[in-house]
């Protein structure tokens, strides 16, 4: 199994490390090697380090692999995206974009959105420790894990109405949103205890514009920590 590569000319849009793009992407301004040099070193196992970890090593495939910009990445549900057969598929606002395997697994940006759907789907589902406990004990991930992408990646349906990358808090622990369509209910994690703010209304559109724009620069900002720059 290898990353599939695609002549830019037949598609439309720009190729990079095994991505399909069928619509252009945005400018990707960090190099091959600075990407996977990170993506080596990101944890997926450990508590809280593996939920973090998961979660930027999906973000990294998201902006870096499949090169969404950070506001396409903010709007994006877990609905908005499958994985199967070794492929990731991203539907944006922008067009279609396909993520193909790479043979090492640390590398791969199915396999890197399919484990942060998973545990994004647990933290939905089971409210609690449930997620702490799973990712604590989680093997380490090395080049020759199992590939979760040419598995079964579907999520519950509640799941598939949450955003794709929830905000985290100042510590890293995640912010549990449940989705349109009901209430909203936003639930810090801290010690491994779930505690609950009132209940709120779902917001008008223009407020989960105003909501997506403010998640998008903190994605933008935390590539830049990740690849060790101040943002602009």
């Amino acid at each position: 199994m290898t990353a599939t590569k695609v002549d830019p000319s037949t598609t439309g849009g720009r190729v990079r490390d095994g991505a399909r793009v069928h619509r252009e992407p945005r400018h990707l301004t960090h190099s091959t090697e600075q990407v996977e040099a990170i993506l080596r070193v990101l944890p997926s196992h450990g508590w809280p380090a593996g939920w973090t970890g998961r979660r930027d090593r999906a973000l990294l495939a998201l902006s870096e692999l499949a090169g969404l910009s950070f506001g396409q990445i903010a709007s994006l549900t877990a609905g908005d995206m499958t994985i199967a057969d070794g492929v990731a598929t991203i539907r944006t606002s922008g067009g279609r974009i396909s993520l193909h395997a790479n043979d090492d697994d640390m590398l791969c940006g199915p396999c890197s959105l399919a484990r942060w759907v998973h545990a994004l789907d647990l933290t939905v589902v089971y409210p609690g420790r449930v997620i702490a406990a799973v990712i604590a004990r989680a093997v380490p991930l090395t080049a020759d894990s199992p590939h979760l992408c040419q598995g079964n990646n579907a999520v519950t349906d509640v799941t598939r109405r949450v955003a794709l990358l929830p905000p985290i808090d100042h510590y890293g622990h995640p912010v549990r949103v449940v989705p349109a369509g009901g209430p909203v209910v936003i639930r810090p994690m801290t010690d491994h205890r779930w505690h609950s703010i009132p209940t709120q209304l779902v917001p008008r559109r223009s407020a989960r514009s105003d909501e997506a724009s403010t998640r998008a620069k903190g994605l933008e900002r935390r590539v830049a920590e990740l690849f060790g720059r101040t943002p602009a």
